[in-house]
């Protein structure tokens, strides 16, 4: 069966095949491929808010941002880890330095959050769903006191690479908020 007898078959699919082959083609970015698809499938007539696109960016940030912050929460934890077996000094500079990444994450989204009123729980609402809450808080609480201050940090960078230049609290909420397209507070 050649690609062009298949695309000829598409409409004869169900949705949830022609999302699945959809789905593979964005992955290839192949734009053909999509093209057919889409022309094949059914449509459906619906209006939306005109914020609705901006709330799904923004849940689809809230998510990242979550799992940017747990994966500092992992460095942190190897690093400690490593604290004990070997080159102590040099690996709890490095869970320091995570827990400063982790800290400017969350206080980031945090802000940009209370710029814009948007709801201050979700990441508590998502926790208690995926995981304990109480272990993400003491982690918090723990990654805050451990976590070297901005200069600390940049004194750090500078003596492993040389440049003093690190992304602080005020650029990652602008970098947060130029990525989403929200205007400045």
């Amino acid at each position: 069966m050649t690609i062009k007898s298949l695309r000829k078959s598409y409409e004869n699919l169900t949705m949830l095949e022609r999302m699945s082959l959809a789905d593979n083609a964005l992955a290839r970015n192949d734009e053909s491929e999509l093209r057919a698809i889409v022309a094949a499938s059914p449509r459906e007539g619906f209006r939306q808010p005109d914020y609705f696109n901006l709330l799904e960016e923004i849940n689809k940030f809230r998510f990242c941002n979550l799992i940017v912050r747990l994966s500092y929460v992992m460095q942190f934890d190897y690093f400690l880890h490593c604290a004990f077996e070997d080159e102590k000094e040099r690996s709890i500079k490095h869970a320091k330095l995570a827990a400063f990444l982790y800290v400017r994450a969350t206080d980031a989204w945090n802000a940009v959050c209370d710029d814009f009123g948007l709801r201050p729980n979700f990441s508590r609402e998502i926790c208690n769903l995926l995981f304990s809450l109480e272990m993400m808080e003491e982690k918090d609480e723990l990654l805050r006191v451990i976590a070297f201050t901005e200069d600390e940090a940049r004194k750090f960078i500078k003596a492993k690479t040389g440049n003093d230049k690190i992304q602080t609290l005020e650029d990652e909420k602008k970098a947060i908020r130029e990525a989403l397209g929200l205007p400045e507070k």
